[in-house]
Parts: C-alpha cells; sequence; structure tokens
C-alpha cells in the first residue's frame, strides 16, 4: 500500500470499533463510540506504547491541542492505542498507563481486534502506522486522516471555527455528509425512468455524448463554451432530457468544466462511491436513465459547499 492509499479523508467517519476503554478519570468505560464525544470536532489520536515516534511527537502534538482547548465545547478528544506489531509490548495495561504518564483527562482506548490480531480502528480508517491523527467534522465527515498534523494551523483552524460558530444548512440544501450518506445507503426514487439499449442511444447522442454518458468518459478541460455560459435558464440531461441544474447554481471553478453548486431538485441526480482511477470519488449520474454526468467534490462556495463538476457533452442548455 502506498502512501497515497491511507486515510478516508472526505468520507463519512465509521464507528471506531474499539471494545476496551477507560473514561477521563481512567476508570473502565462499558462501551465509548462518535456518539458519546459531545464536541463539534472530534480528534482521535492512534498510538502504539513502543513506538517511539508517539512519544517523542504525538502525544506532545496531542497535548498542545487538549491544552489549546481544555474548557471549550468545539472539540472533544480520544486516544486509542491501535495495536499492529509488537503485540507483546503494546498492551492494554501499559496502553492505558499512557493515559497517567501524561497526565491526559480523556478517553483512552485499547484496540488489538476483535482476534486480537490487528486494530480494527485502523481497518475501519485506513491508518498506515502510529502516531495517527483523525479528525472528524460536525456533519460526521473526517477532514483529515494521517501521520502528522501541524498543531498550530489545527488550533488556529479550530479557533477560526469556534468563533464563526456552526453555520446552519439552509432546509433542503445538500451538502458534502448528505452526497456521502446517499453514496453509501442509496438514491431517493426518480420521478420516472427511461432505460434504452446501447443501438438506441447510439441513434440518440453523437459518438461523444455516448462516450461520456453511457461509458463514463471524461471530455477535455476547457473544451466546451458551456464553462463560460452563465445566462438564466436551466440544464437538462443530454440522454434523457430531464432538467438537472438550474444556471442560478452554476459558477466559475476555473476547472476546465461546468460546474454548479446544487441540483434543481433531490431526486433527478444520482451519486455513487467511484474508485476508479486510483481515486476515491462520487460520480454523479442522471437518476432517470444513469447518464455519467461527472463527480461532485466538497470544494465549492456556501451554503452547500460542494461542487458538481460536470462534463458539458452529458448538458443540454434549455
Amino acid at each position: 500500500m502506498s502512501a497515497n492509499d491511507y486515510g478516508i479523508a472526505h468520507q463519512l467517519a465509521p464507528e471506531l470499533g474499539v471494545d476496551t476503554w477507560h473514561d477521563a478519570a481512567g476508570q473502565p468505560l462499558a462501551a465509548y463510540g462518535l456518539a458519546d464525544m459531545p464536541g463539534r470536532y472530534k480528534l482521535i489520536f492512534c498510538f502504539q506504547d513502543n513506538c517511539p515516534g508517539c512519544h517523542r511527537s504525538g502525544f506532545p502534538t496531542l497535548i498542545k491541542l487538549f491544552e489549546a482547548f481544555r474548557r471549550s465545547p468545539t472539540i472533544n478528544f480520544a486516544a486509542v492505542q491501535t495495536v499492529f506489531e509488537e503485540f507483546e509490548h503494546n498492551t492494554a495495561e501499559r496502553g492505558f498507563a499512557n493515559q497517567q504518564r501524561y497526565a491526559l483527562p480523556i478517553p483512552f482506548g485499547h484496540d488489538a481486534g476483535p482476534d486480537g490480531t490487528g486494530s480494527a480502528l485502523m481497518k475501519r480508517y485506513r491508518s498506515g502506522g502510529t502516531p495517527w491523527f483523525i479528525l472528524i467534522d460536525p456533519n460526521g465527515v473526517v477532514l483529515f486522516n494521517h501521520y502528522h498534523v501541524d498543531a498550530d494551523r489545527l488550533i488556529d483552524y479550530l479557533r477560526d471555527a469556534e468563533a464563526k460558530g456552526a453555520a446552519p444548512v439552509p432546509a433542503g440544501v445538500l451538502n458534502w455528509a448528505g452526497v456521502l450518506r446517499l453514496a453509501r445507503d442509496g438514491n431517493p426514487e426518480p420521478p420516472r425512468r427511461l432505460e434504452l439499449g446501447d443501438t438506441e442511444w447510439r441513434a440518440r447522442l453523437t459518438p461523444e455524448q455516448f462516450h461520456v454518458t453511457r461509458r463514463k468518459g471524461t471530455e477535455p478541460a476547457h473544451s466546451s463554451a458551456m464553462c463560460a455560459l452563465f445566462e438564466p435558464g436551466r440544464y437538462a440531461c443530454a440522454c434523457c432530457g430531464t432538467e438537472l441544474f438550474d444556471a442560478g447554481s452554476k459558477f466559475d471553478s476555473r476547472s476546465g468544466w461546468p460546474s454548479f453548486t446544487q441540483a434543481l431538485s433531490p431526486d433527478v441526480v444520482a451519486y455513487h462511491a467511484d474508485a476508479s482511477h486510483g481515486m476515491q470519488r462520487i460520480e454523479t449520474t442522471c437518476n432517470i436513465c444513469d447518464a455519467h454526468l461527472g463527480h461532485v467534490f466538497p470544494d465549492g462556495p456556501a451554503p452547500s459547499g460542494l461542487r458538481y463538476c460536470i462534463n458539458a457533452l452529458a448538458l443540454s442548455k434549455c
């Protein structure tokens, strides 16, 4: 596994899967999980007692972050010994001893896996070892998931979030967490369906449109004048004619593809996990005819924070 394969940033945070816990006072806990962490943001520090880097840099970073937000409801902390090697040294007893050693009044967990052969949390979060930091946002999305974190930058980021407060998402507006849940749990029922065979689609579409919409192709960046088109109107699926986006949600992303912040209605676009080309993305398709449209990303403007990056060949301007 290469370094780029680690972590699940921008995905929904799975449950930790850790069964053995001590509370902030060092007393055994019957159970503990993400729902028991009351902060808007959640930071989980993963370590092994026999890991020199954990003691040299990991715990000092955790302490700096904790002290910056000791009395703040903005962020909640937990530490977990995620054992994947030297099981005879990285025991629960030695892991929990670090709570007292570093005077950290936060929950500590021990995770050698349900069968004692390796951490369940590591598998769920695809962590690459220890020390390891996981930051989860108020919507339950993993913001950061890697070996090292810049404590000063993270403190500045969280203080800024603390000062601004939670920004409510307007009713009816889909955000990134909502997209991830749809891709994971299933898309809404479409208002109608159109299903045709390849021969019929080829008769309706140009070869370029067929390649993009029916074969999940991608047009070259900056290849369409539609990127610079911002007149009022709507954009429909090139295959079935269903209206998908309004020009009012279109913006100049400078990506080279038409970009939108929101679909016209929640039942016309479908979302699917896409691991092609060595990337973890969310594919968008027409919910009526399954035409490949493009992908959606969590780097768009407020209030949704979404950027629908759509092939112009998959759209027609109404």
